[in-house]
């Protein structure tokens, strides 16, 4: 069941508007923007990250000895953006555990355009099954904050539409 809610919630956030992402773009979401925020490097040359839309939650997993009823956690979406284009090539999710966690700590998980090839789309779901370990009240809060993605994108391309005299 939850296999089946996330992957008709990838579909959602899949079916709006950017472009197709490369094996290049891939690496880079995968692994490459993490180790650049962690050396504190530049952007990669022709690319440019910008923020879409954070996702909060309570995590309920509260520490009674320390009075702590839970902590904050969230998901951060950001886009990959090519030079010179107004819509993402790609989607990395970035989540933290603790809302104080420094970005780079985080968990970084690709989400490639769904036009881009089989093999693109296969990795990232196999990196999602395999090298992302949410316990299931992590995921279900992970399943709404792609549905939000989902509604911000497509309120972005309508907006984009509407600007550019589209229907």
């Amino acid at each position: 069941m939850k296999n089946l809610l996330l992957a008709t919630l990838f579909c959602c956030v899949y079916s709006v508007a950017w472009s197709q992402t490369g094996e290049e773009e891939y690496l880079y979401l995968t692994f490459g923007y993490q180790e650049q925020l962690q050396k504190g490097l530049d952007d990669k040359k022709g690319y440019s990250w910008k923020p879409i839309t954070k996702y909060k939650f309570t995590d309920k997993m509260g520490l009674p000895m320390l009075r702590r009823n839970g902590m904050v956690s969230s998901f951060d979406f950001e886009g990959l953006f090519r030079e010179g284009e107004d819509t993402p090539c790609s989607i990395v999710c970035i989540y933290r555990k603790d809302e104080n966690m420094k970005k780079r700590d985080g968990v970084f998980i690709p989400i490639p355009h769904h036009e881009s090839g089989q093999d693109i789309r296969a990795k990232a779901d196999e990196y999602l099954k395999s090298e992302v370990n949410f316990k299931s009240e992590v995921m279900y809060h992970y399943a709404i904050a792609l549905g939000r993605l989902a509604i911000k994108q497509s309120q972005n391309e309508v907006t984009t539409q509407t600007l550019a005299g589209g229907n």
